[in-house]
């Protein structure tokens, strides 16, 4: 499909004249001596290759088989770029790393991407091809005895060998029809590779160990509330260790809707996550959340019938609770975590790469258990904190209460106003205050006491929150200057001046392309953002914010592709480049060639983002 959508846009954008991939390279691989194999790439007319992006590599390092040294030609200079003009030919001295004999297959890897001299960007490319050689023919490692791994490839680049003689055609060719992007070092390929290359229980620990660090994310704390509240709604007589089960039932529902997530976006590019950032949607669930919220003040008690409950407590008992935990924690996963890890992508990419479900499902599976480790630990001390009823568990209650009215601003925040949420976050501060009694006097003379401390400190929360509403009527949207609006205009244009730079925004392949071929000579960062993704608004306040980040940008043309709707516009450019949801970065030369060794998934931090542009 990525090929067809990638000839359509040719084809609309610049004509029928164009060659199709196939005509434009032609690679093909023979043994060219009885210990040499040999590699061409013919080209059409008028295409060129980049030579950094020429890479030939030894698929199968388990078949006896190794690449001792690669030779290949000279390149070329084109307008500054080191490219091959004419089909390059490489040839590949081989050696035995075990004892073999007789017929043996051998499989090669080549990647490559390049252009038509027409104007026309052609996607990087993978193509494995398969030669049969006559393993007897080959020379034993003489290293063998002392060598477990292999050592890397040495790579020549000053001879010019002879072309591959034309007359020779029995190579039997394996061609994958999907282009990729040629792997060599991102991020997410490196972690792809833990799948790939490891061990079952070493997949399943590192990913549980990035699970572990991934709970320590945005994306990951409004389930810390959540958790607390359905475990404190229990009743007082839970328990601890009904508490800690409670708690995995909620974590292991949340781990099984990633891991079903993750599996379908990886096969199908469907993001489901995104799916469930629909309007509608979120709104029903911040209303779940106020309704919980309520309940946590005591306003009601969220109860079924009694007849119907007494006729579930004598089926089972034990199991009052169980199944709306776990359909809370299988949607909480889809709903208020649905931003994108640069672990969570190599599963994914894995997963799309090899279709092996199986594998990746199981490191998406480990990567959510060990994001919940931490919420299983929070939500079995609520319930140890459950049996001793008194005052102080109310108020416990009423703070999660408000934690929970948080999370449901924040969510319903995605498809509001800025003001707007700016007014919803003071109407909370204004009703923390008054329940802390900043409107009420105090009877006696109490200077030191605790009631003067919470008084003063909710009289600040009512000033507060004061200015948020009447900043957010006036038009505010920044929280920590919600009076601007009130200012002179010369104090409020230098407040108001933009934290970040600014980004051209775009929702759609054909204006990046646009910018692209507008800009060239110009590196280019492309974020691709949307409002419902926590991490994307970190970026804006930390990171794009940080005055070192801001220098070390000047050099980029800024550009940000909203993918809010999650329309067909959004599906396609994410299709496009592997993006399987927001935050991610990518980066295009001055040529505007897509580097995809640069790509950024996930959060970093300033000096990390800023080390990762110095690179």
């Amino acid at each position: 499909m990525r090929w067809l959508l990638f000839l359509l846009i040719s084809l609309n954008v610049f004509g029928v004249g164009f060659l199709q991939p196939d005509e434009a390279f032609k690679p093909s691989a023979k043994m060219i001596d009885p210990k040499t194999l040999g590699v061409e790439l013919i080209m059409g007319d008028q295409i060129h290759i980049y030579s950094d992006k020429l890479k030939v590599e030894d698929t199968d390092k388990n078949d006896g088989i190794d690449f001792k040294a690669i030779t290949m030609a000279k390149p070329t200079q084109l307008d500054g770029e080191s490219v091959y003009e004419v089909s390059p030919a490489i040839r590949i001295a081989l050696e035995k790393t075990k004892e073999l004999s007789g017929e043996k297959k051998v499989k090669v890897k080549i990647s490559y991407q390049g252009c038509s001299s027409a104007g026309l960007c052609y996607e990087p490319i993978e193509k494995t091809l398969e030669v049969t050689l006559n393993a007897d023919t080959i020379p034993l490692k003489q290293s063998l005895a002392s060598s477990v791994e292999k050592a890397p490839v040495a790579v020549t680049k000053s001879i010019e060998p002879a072309p591959l003689p034309q007359t020779e055609t029995a190579v039997k060719t394996e061609v994958n029809s999907e282009p990729k992007a040629a792997a060599k070092g991102s991020e997410t390929d490196q972690i792809a590779g833990v799948i790939k290359g490891g061990s079952l229980w070493f997949i399943i620990l590192s990913f549980f160990g990035f699970g572990l660090l991934l709970a320590l994310t945005p994306c990951v704390f409004p389930m810390i509330p959540i958790i607390s509240s359905v475990i404190m709604a229990q009743g007082a007589g839970i328990g601890t260790k009904r508490a800690f089960w409670l708690s995995v039932v909620y974590v292991l529902s949340m781990a099984v809707a990633y891991t079903i997530a993750g599996i379908l976006a990886g096969l199908f590019g469907a993001n489901l996550q995104a799916a469930f950032q629909t309007p509608w949607i979120i709104t029903l669930f911040s209303l779940i959340f106020v309704v919980l919220a309520m309940s946590m003040f005591d306003l009601f008690e969220l109860q079924i019938p009694n007849v119907i409950q007494s006729k579930i407590t004598k089926i089972s008992g034990s199991q009052s609770g169980v199944i709306g935990i776990a359909i809370m924690g299988f949607l909480s996963a889809l709903i208020v975590g649905p931003c994108v890890a640069a672990p969570l992508a190599g599963a994914l990419i894995y997963i799309g790469q090899t279709g092996d479900a199986l594998l990746g499902g199981t490191a998406l599976f480990s990567l959510s258990i060990g994001m919940g480790v931490p919420l299983i630990a929070i939500g079995t001390s609520a319930g140890k904190f459950m049996p001793r009823p008194g005052v102080w568990m109310d108020n416990i209650k009423s703070i999660f209460g408000v934690m929970l009215i948080g999370i449901s601003i924040w969510m319903i925040s995605r498809i509001l106003d800025e003001n707007i949420s700016l007014m919803l976050w003071g109407a909370l501060a204004v009703f923390v205050a008054v329940n802390m009694g900043a409107l009420e006097p105090i009877r006696g003379r109490c200077i030191r006491c605790q009631r003067a401390n919470k008084k003063a400190l909710g009289i600040i929360i009512f000033l507060y929150g004061m200015s948020l509403l009447l900043g957010g009527m006036a038009g505010a949207t920044n929280p920590l200057h919600p009076l601007n609006p009130f200012l002179p205009n010369q104090a409020s244009a230098s407040v108001n001046q933009p934290q970040h730079k600014s980004f051209e925004k775009i929702t759609s392949l054909q204006e990046l392309d646009a910018i692209l071929a507008q800009n060239k000579g110009k590196k280019v960062m492309v974020d691709f953002y949307a409002d419902w993704c926590t991490a994307c608004k970190e970026y804006e306040s930390k990171t794009f914010s940080d005055e070192s980040v801001k220098t070390a940008m000047d050099k980029y043309v800024l550009v940000q592709v909203n993918l809010t709707a999650n329309d067909d516009k959004a599906k396609e450019i994410s299709s496009k480049f592997g993006i399987f949801g927001p935050p991610a970065i990518l980066f295009f030369d001055e040529n505007g060639v897509h580097q995809k060794d640069a790509d950024i998934v996930g959060f970093k931090e300033p000096q990390e983002f800023i080390k990762h542009l110095g690179q």
